[in-house]
């Protein structure tokens, strides 16, 4: 992904576009899982916590 298309798919995303949310976050699901992670297992709840602070707030991301 060059750095034109990922600022395309992060604007996308902070102006609330779905598609582009999820595509961000399929980016991102290895770094997610891995700071989801306690003891070497990923606490579903952890995850989905920082999920749900990633929808919530992509849209306060300065552009």
């Amino acid at each position: 992904m060059t750095a034109s298309e990922f600022r395309c798919l992060l604007e996308g995303a902070v102006s609330r576009d779905m598609d582009s949310l999820e595509e961000l976050i399929s980016l991102y699901c290895p770094l997610i899982d891995k700071m989801s992670r306690i003891n070497g297992q990923i606490d579903e709840d952890l995850r989905q916590h920082l999920l749900l602070h990633i929808a919530l707030n992509i849209s306060r991301f300065k552009k």
